[in-house]
């Protein structure tokens, strides 16, 4: 942030801005911040290197993981800071930085939409075709995708930014920096980062439950047949365990659609509220958008073994000792 001046340092003096009282309540919500902004980083960053350190981890499907944890994490780095900013201390800023601050917010927020949608597709291909999956679906193509999915968002990220503008002036307050999109781009808006990566997110793991429903069905069928229970290795196993696995990307990806529904919501319905309702319609939805980065390594801790052994052993420094890559982290002990 580059200021010209020192008066520049003072408050904004406009309608977005409010004044600056150190109370009880104002202390603890910034201690909330804080500590979200923490959660964010650190979760997503353990993630990261979970994924990228241990070798048993090197899967397509995490892969992907990886791409949606280093956009969470950004998220945490770079958005959520100057959000929490712009709601509690309203000092001004140029128009490089608000291309910044704006370009970081649409492009992890599409990143991280693109990469659920991608792991729903990428789960149903499992379960609808095991035998397949293998075979097709490489780390090589995971990796193209990722990066065709990261040069897409930075794309069409500055596009947007670009083509619909900030508002005039060189300098800014924080909550004067806004894109406000016509009609025709924010329809277009609404159905690329929304409507289409979420009717593919609801498709698929509607067609996963059903392919779950089936496999658990079959499992039970297997189970009550003493010749296959006596066997060491039945087909219910495999089953049982992708079933296991798309139930908890199941949950993972619910949650991501009940943070972004009240926000995109909030958006369509837009044009027929006032602008006052509206304005505060969006504030108290954006957090949850911005929030639900901070949810996702949660899930991972509560549902996901494997980050729960490796997050032990990256917080006890167990990830610099020789062969320490080697660990087997998929089972218990």
């Amino acid at each position: 942030m580059n200021f010209s001046t020192v008066d520049e340092l003072i408050l904004c003096s406009n309608d977005t801005c409010q004044n600056v009282n150190l109370t009880a309540s104002s202390v603890l919500l910034y201690i909330c911040m804080a500590a979200v902004i923490i959660l964010t980083v650190c979760g997503n960053l353990l993630v990261v290197i979970s994924i990228s350190h241990f070798k048993q981890l090197h899967t397509p499907t995490n892969l992907l993981i990886l791409s949606l944890a280093t956009a969470d994490m950004m998220v945490g780095v770079t958005v959520l800071p100057i959000y929490f900013i712009s709601k509690s201390v309203c000092m001004r800023m140029d128009r490089t930085f608000c291309y910044f601050t704006l370009l970081c917010s649409f492009h992890f927020t599409f990143l991280s939409i693109y990469n659920v949608s991608f792991i729903s597709v990428d789960r149903l291909y499992a379960l609808s075709n095991p035998f397949q999956y293998s075979n097709k679906v490489t780390f090589k193509l995971i990796f193209t995708v990722n990066c065709f999915n990261w040069l897409t968002s930075f794309g069409y990220s500055m596009a947007y930014i670009y083509i619909n503008g900030i508002r005039t002036g060189n300098v800014l307050c924080f909550g004067n920096c806004t894109v406000v999109a016509d009609g025709l781009w924010a329809s277009i808006d609404l159905f690329l980062v929304f409507i289409l990566p979420c009717s593919v997110i609801l498709l698929s793991y509607m067609k996963i439950f059903i392919i779950a429903r089936k496999h658990s069905k079959s499992i039970r069928l297997a189970k009550g047949n003493p010749a296959t229970r006596n066997r060491k290795y039945g087909g219910g196993v495999p089953k049982a365990s992708k079933s296991k696995a798309a139930t908890t990307l199941g949950i993972l990806v619910t949650v991501f659609v009940a943070c972004l529904l009240p926000y995109f919501l909030s958006i369509s319905f837009s044009v027929f509220i006032p602008d006052t309702l509206s304005l505060k319609v969006l504030e108290g939805t954006l957090p949850l958008l911005y929030l639900n980065s901070a949810i996702n390594p949660i899930i991972y801790a509560l549902f996901y073994p494997w980050f729960r052994k490796c997050a032990k052993l990256i917080l006890m420094l167990n990830i610099f000792n020789t062969d320490s890559s080697l660990v087997n982290v998929l089972t218990d002990g």
